[in-house]
């Protein structure tokens, strides 16, 4: 997790000097290292988490980091950006099979009452990766080069490989599982990976472009045929009755808004910072950490909190908090503005909003999922947030893409304002359709003698 949350936001800090370095290519163009590692990851967490359910989540968990190893060291000598791109999907795929079989490896191993705290813990290490990447990756952009913040996470995967053989339990599915879907698994795989390419490209190639229609057109059919094959089949890549459990459900499209703000804003800040208040790497860097500490800090806090009084009430005030953080920054970034007045009170509020909200949606989500289908429901939910958050930075990355640099005030507001929107929905929907959930502790005195 806190490698996958690094490559993520190092390479948003790396942008600038990408932008720089290769000077031919359009943003649009360059920002496929970002959006291209979304799409990927989106394309092939269902079926990452499926495996891991299906033939063992610590062997996943391990093939996982050595493809993302892979990635990251051939993206760190990758000589056109092109090449970059290409080396972030094969990175992106094992990211896609460690993010559903990690937590699905760890949350069995505690009762029901404790996974608010686990999950929360489990998405701080995440946090703890975005917290760490601006200032690590800004430092390394000062005395090296953009290759070397991608390459410094290839020793870790390998160690984590290591560690993982040793000490994580060996869950090999003892018996042959029954065959997958094949047809709903190439299918689920076209339908999420075509819609999403159409979004994050359909600005730059126009949304009437021949390319864009025919992927459109295969992703629509291979929805059709995979929601069929879904149905019919004993062993789906989706179980479609995942998404009538109602905690499920919402909570998922919650988690999706926000992610889809989230990612946006967090592009936006690097690309602000150096064109407009003209920081350098260094100063992106530490002027970025403060909203990523605060949510580290905070995660393991809001855990316990849900644990003891439920995650309706601490999900809405998250997504609150997280909408007017993106306001503030909205209404007082300018180019005469302060940093310690206009940027720190936003991203500080963002990053209490998102303790209170990633960790412990991620625990509400799956409160209702059977130990078996952790993996597939973990996968599932990820999926979703992953992809909004590629629609975020597509949407932002067009509305910000032909200004002139040096002169995009006008288009950062702009996609501050849209995101302000957008993320309002996410703490309405919880508010309307979320259904209290008493924590276990509670229930358990039904029937007692305890004194209320």
């Amino acid at each position: 997790m806190l490698l996958a949350a690094f490559v993520g936001t190092a390479t948003n800090i790396a942008i600038p000097v990408l932008e720089e370095e290769f000077s031919g290519e359009s943003l649009t163009h360059i920002a496929w290292v970002i959006s291209g590692f979304s799409v990927t990851q989106v394309t092939f967490m269902l079926l990452g988490g499926r495996l891991a359910d299906r033939i063992g989540r610590r062997r996943i968990f391990v093939i996982g980091l050595g493809v993302f190893a892979v990635g990251a060291a051939l993206s760190a000598v990758a000589p056109s950006i092109d090449l970059v791109i290409a080396a972030r999907v094969i990175q992106a795929i094992g990211v896609a099979l460690v993010i559903p079989s990690s937590l699905a490896a760890v949350l069995p191993l505690y009762p029901k009452e404790q996974h608010g705290s686990v999950v929360s813990l489990w998405s701080s290490m995440g946090v703890l990766g975005a917290a760490a990447a601006p200032t690590v990756a800004a430092g390394l952009l000062e005395v090296s080069s953009w290759r070397v913040v991608f390459a410094i996470v290839v020793p870790i995967a390998l160690a984590g490989m290591v560690l993982a053989s040793k000490y994580m339990a060996d869950d090999t599915v003892a018996d042959r599982p029954p065959p997958l879907d094949l047809l709903g698994t190439v299918a689920g795989t076209l339908a999420i990976g075509g819609t999403t390419f159409a979004i994050v490209q359909g600005r730059a190639w126009g949304w009437f472009d021949a390319r864009i229609v025919v992927v459109f057109f295969a992703a629509v059919i291979g929805a059709v045929f995979f929601v069929k094959s879904s149905r019919r089949h004993d062993e789906p890549l989706l179980d479609l009755a995942l998404l009538g459990i109602p905690s499920f459900k919402v909570v998922t499209a919650a988690s999706a808004l926000l992610s889809t703000s989230t990612s946006a804003t967090w592009f936006l800040y690097p690309l602000f910072l150096s064109d407009v208040w003209q920081y350098s790497n260094l100063e992106i860097g530490l002027a970025m950490t403060p909203g990523p500490a605060t949510l580290v800090l905070c995660a393991p806090i809001a855990g316990k909190l849900v644990d003891r009084y439920g995650y309706r009430e601490l999900l809405i005030a998250g997504g609150t908090l997280a909408t007017v953080g993106t306001a503030w920054m909205a209404w007082r970034l300018r180019a005469d503005g302060i940093y310690v007045t206009a940027f720190l009170p936003g991203t500080l509020s963002i990053g209490l909003g998102m303790a209170f909200m990633l960790g412990p949606a991620n625990a509400a989500a799956l409160r209702d999922i059977t130990s078996d289908q952790l993996g597939a429901a973990n996968a599932a939910f990820n999926t979703a947030r992953s992809a909004f958050s590629a629609f975020g930075v597509a949407i932002t990355t067009a509305m910000i893409g032909n200004a002139v640099v040096g002169d995009r005030i006008d288009e950062f507001r702009l996609g501050w304002w849209s995101m302000v929107g957008v993320m309002s929905l996410s703490p309405a929907l919880l508010f309307f359709a979320y259904k209290p959930h008493r924590p276990q502790h509670e229930r358990g005195l039904e029937g007692s003698d305890a004194p209320c």
